[in-house]
């Protein structure tokens, strides 16, 4: 009886002292808009780990990098933070963030689609887990398509029919066809254009199908298809909103936008899938969780990061936000979607369609996909974009840009 008495003891006594961890949870501007969603949550993590407590922080995505590196160097830095793809490749090439490879099992990996996992991996080593996620879709006016005859049923699915289209629409309406947002090293990738040898020593994407690409833009521009300033997503919202172009690839978030400020063109406006490139890829942005060097409990950490990024809560998160889970299981799986989409609901349909594009989904900024040791990389990208830019107003031809460009970054990457 004496030794059951011990023994019981000795339990209540190791339950009384069992230590609660404390994981510090920073995401970047989230707060106050999503705090039902996130206090939700991390209530089910808690709930489902009672030996961890998530103390929750939501700091300005515009001082995210100096208030993390300061924390680091201080050794005080949160166990989990939300950071995008180049921050966190950059973190990671520091030393600043831990490999989450080995704190997870193989299966948890396998939840996300492969190319975003993959975004963040530096020497073979994975650093983030991939979160919440945005690709471009094409809004369009279904009236000014009416208007210049052109069937409000079949948008154009790729660039040639894009111009094709405004070509009718320039002659029909006297309008823009479309406005883009031209960044020159994404429209290489996005025709499958490599911008370095594999070794990373020379450049590599003079080629006929760059010079291809900078002529479609050469045409539209000639031809007075999209506005002559170039001014890009901004100015495209502006010039959607006044009916002034009939298209408009963009991201996600901007039909929000469309709708809260000119709902009359909201009320014409449908969706359809990006057209693609050569490449068949579509461009992500996106959002991942990290694991800094002074986390005391990676483990933990990294079990936390995955609940966050798994399916049910990203899937869930898209009910509060205009974003896209990063999980091999997508909106397609949702009841609460299938059900908004049947009753009509635009933002819906346009999330539920992108969702399907996850597949082919790229983040641009990974550094396997553009190949640019990362401390050159501002200098090559502002290189490409000049030249894209001066060719494209026609003050250089397609092929004198880019060996002008091909000259440069050769020079950039030799030194």
């Amino acid at each position: 009886m004496k030794k059951v008495f011990l023994v019981l003891l000795v339990l209540i006594t190791a339950i009384g002292f069992a230590k609660t961890i404390t994981l510090e949870f920073w995401t970047l501007s989230l707060s106050p808009t999503f705090d039902e969603y996130l206090k939700a949550m991390i209530a089910d993590f808690e709930k489902n780990n009672p030996g961890i407590k998530i103390n929750w922080l939501d700091i300005p995505y515009a001082s995210a990098v100096q208030k993390l590196t300061a924390a680091i160097a201080a050794g005080q830095g949160p166990d989990v933070v939300n950071l995008n793809t180049t921050w966190a490749v950059d973190f990671a090439i520091q030393g600043a963030i831990l490999p989450i490879d080995n704190l997870i099992p193989p299966v948890t990996i396998k939840q996300y689609w492969e190319k975003l996992w993959n975004a963040t991996v530096v020497n073979g080593k994975a650093y983030a887990f991939p979160w919440y996620a945005s690709i471009p879709i094409l809004m369009y006016n279904k009236d000014l398509f009416k208007k210049a005859g052109l069937d409000p049923n079949k948008p154009p699915k790729t660039w040639d029919e894009v111009l094709e289209y405004s070509r009718i629409i320039r002659a029909k309406l006297d309008i823009y066809g479309f406005e883009p947002n031209i960044i020159a090293i994404d429209e290489l990738l996005l025709e499958g254009v490599p911008i370095v040898t594999p070794d990373g020593k020379k450049a590599a994407f003079n080629t006929p199908e760059a010079v291809a690409r900078l002529e479609w833009f050469q045409k539209a521009y000639r031809e007075n298809l999209m506005p002559r300033s170039l001014g890009g997503y901004g100015e495209g919202r502006e010039f959607y909103q006044q009916g002034k172009i009939v298209m408009y690839p963009a991201g996600l978030t901007m039909l929000k936008h469309i709708e809260v400020n000119s709902p009359n063109i909201f009320k014409v406006t449908d969706v359809a899938p990006h057209p693609v490139g050569k490449a068949g890829i579509i461009k992500v942005s996106l959002m991942n969780l990290v694991i800094p060097v002074t986390c005391k409990y990676p483990k933990e950490a990294a079990k936390f990061a995955a609940h966050v990024t798994s399916p049910k809560w990203q899937i869930e998160f898209s009910k509060y936000a205009t974003v896209l889970p990063s999980t091999v299981q997508g909106l397609e799986t949702s009841e609460y979607f299938r059900q908004r989409v049947k009753a009509g609901d635009l933002n819906a349909k346009a999330m539920y369609m992108a969702s399907l594009s996850m597949k082919n989904a790229v983040d641009l900024n990974a550094p396997s996909v553009i190949g640019v040791p990362a401390s050159k990389l501002p200098d090559v990208r502002k290189v490409l974009q000049d030249y894209w830019m001066k060719a494209i107003k026609g003050e250089l031809t397609a092929k004198e840009a880019l060996s002008l460009a091909e000259k440069e970054v050769n020079a950039i990457l030799a030194k």
